[in-house]
């Protein structure tokens, strides 16, 4: 009798850690519905979940003509690979912006490499490893496939003048360069 009893005891005690495990994989698969993660296209984000703040974002920026100048002068040098986070409040305010100024610079986005990461920063074949990629986002300016600059999280300046320092190979050191 006594060992019926451990034995319904065990097994609820068991069904109940996998009906625990169900439930965090389910969530964790919900959430991951919620963002995207892997490599991206622009389209992705000026539809729904991502369009109230994408096209906002892009249709309030205004990047100032100076700046503008210099880049357009220089971005078609540049490859670029971006990493954000549609999950990100500092990718949701950049990102935008990013793609404000390469509209208006007219540049080849054959040269562009849209990677979205998961909140641990992390992709399906970890490919921001390659990159050291700690915080998004990530703009990272390459000229042959050799890194140039990065522009990490959030703007010195302006962002445009950010990326115009960037491009036209001025002094520039995002805010994490040091550590």
């Amino acid at each position: 009798m006594t060992s019926k009893i451990l034995l319904i005891i065990l097994s609820l005690f068991l069904s109940g850690n996998f009906s625990e495990e169900e439930t965090n994989k389910q969530s964790e698969e919900e959430l991951q519905e919620d963002f995207l993660v892997g490599e991206f296209q622009r389209k992705e984000l000026e539809q729904n979940p991502y369009s109230y703040w994408f096209n906002s974002g892009y249709s309030n920026y205004q990047p100032e003509e100076k700046h503008m100048k210099v880049i357009k002068e220089n971005i078609s040098d540049y490859e670029i690979v971006l990493f954000m986070g549609t999950w990100c409040a500092d990718s949701q305010l950049e990102v935008p912006k990013l793609y404000k100024i390469l509209d208006q610079a007219g540049y080849d986005y054959s040269k562009l490499t849209n990677i979205a990461v998961d909140p641990n920063k992390e992709t399906p074949n970890h490919i921001e490893e390659n990159y050291e990629v700690n915080l998004v986002p990530t703009i990272i300016f390459c000229k042959d496939g050799v890194e140039v600059n990065r522009f990490v999280e959030f703007s010195l300046e302006t962002f445009e003048e950010d990326v115009a320092d960037i491009v036209s190979q001025k002094a520039y050191k995002n805010p994490y360069a040091d550590f």
